[in-house]
């Protein structure tokens, strides 16, 4: 089918909705429009997205900054308050290996374990050369808003938000442990799983995220970068919210572009497996 992003179609009489996953952060120089994505989103006048997201890193933090510190922030526990001498000896190391800026110590030290966690698992790609203003989302945005398409998301940032941080502060710990925990190899098999996932995926191989996401299933809290957070709630409910979305979508007319991270397209709860649930058949395109 011509390489670029695996793509899905759903028509009915009136409507037609395409469909791909992303990725969202890519090395600069890794290639994944097509042909055919690109003329899918030409024919679309709407962009759903999982969030609406501004077309910049920098408006992202403009417009939800505030919001992002709320639910990454805990100013009254500091999070070496709330570890052992030799825990926090394990945090340093973990934090070199992930090669995080040493200047965001301080403040690093007032966020929520959750969201050092996830800085743990980003942290590694990012010194390696992916780059979310390379991410095929924060792109396909701002192809869709250059042709003046209405941007739409299937949660809102708050949603995400309560999502990430929803593990109790003992959850929460508990993921971070484990992640400072585990011996230095289970990152980097981490790292090169995801790494080989997110650059198959923009080059058309499904394999890569099939594998990662069912790592992620199978896998310790540790090995699956989830941290307390189990696969049903980041990916299974939100396939099937998603899935209703767009049965209600196809009962409307109009051409629609979809794009939400690759995760949600692969395996057997995936978003087109819970439209087939509902019988609409999503075809490859």
């Amino acid at each position: 089918d011509g390489g670029g992003l695996p793509m899905r179609v759903n028509e009915d009489n009136d409507s037609t909705i395409y469909m791909t996953g992303t990725v969202h952060m890519l090395p600069p120089d890794v290639q994944w429009r097509s042909p055919r994505l690109d003329k899918a989103l030409k024919d679309s006048t709407e962009l759903w997205l999982e969030l609406p997201m501004p077309t910049s890193q920098e408006a992202m933090l403009r417009q939800y900054g505030p919001m992002m510190m709320k639910h990454m922030m805990s100013f009254n526990r500091p999070l070496s308050s709330l570890l052992t001498e030799e825990e926090k000896v394990q945090l340093a190391a973990a934090i070199e290996r992930a090669k995080l800026p040493p200047n965001t110590a301080q403040g690093r030290d007032m966020m929520k374990p959750w969201a050092v966690t996830l800085m743990l698992g980003v942290g590694p790609m990012i010194a390696s050369g992916f780059d979310p203003e390379s991410g095929i989302d924060i792109n396909i945005a701002k192809m869709a808003e250059e042709q003046g398409d209405a941007i739409k998301g299937f949660e809102t940032f708050e949603q995400q938000m309560k999502m990430l941080a929803s593990g109790t502060e003992e959850e929460q710990l508990a993921a971070l442990r484990a992640a400072i925990a585990a011996p230095p190899a289970a990152a980097d098999s981490m790292q090169e799983t995801s790494e080989k996932a997110f650059e198959g995926w923009a080059r058309g191989e499904v394999e890569p995220v099939e594998k990662l996401v069912a790592d992620m299933r199978t896998g310790s809290a540790a090995e699956s970068g989830l941290g307390a957070m189990s696969v049903e709630v980041i990916l299974d409910n939100r396939n099937e919210d998603w899935a209703g979305q767009i049965e209600e979508r196809l009962k409307g007319s109009g051409t629609s572009f979809i794009a939400v991270g690759a995760a949600h397209l692969v395996g057997p709860t995936s978003v087109q497996e819970r439209l087939k649930l509902r019988g609409i058949e999503a075809q490859r395109y």
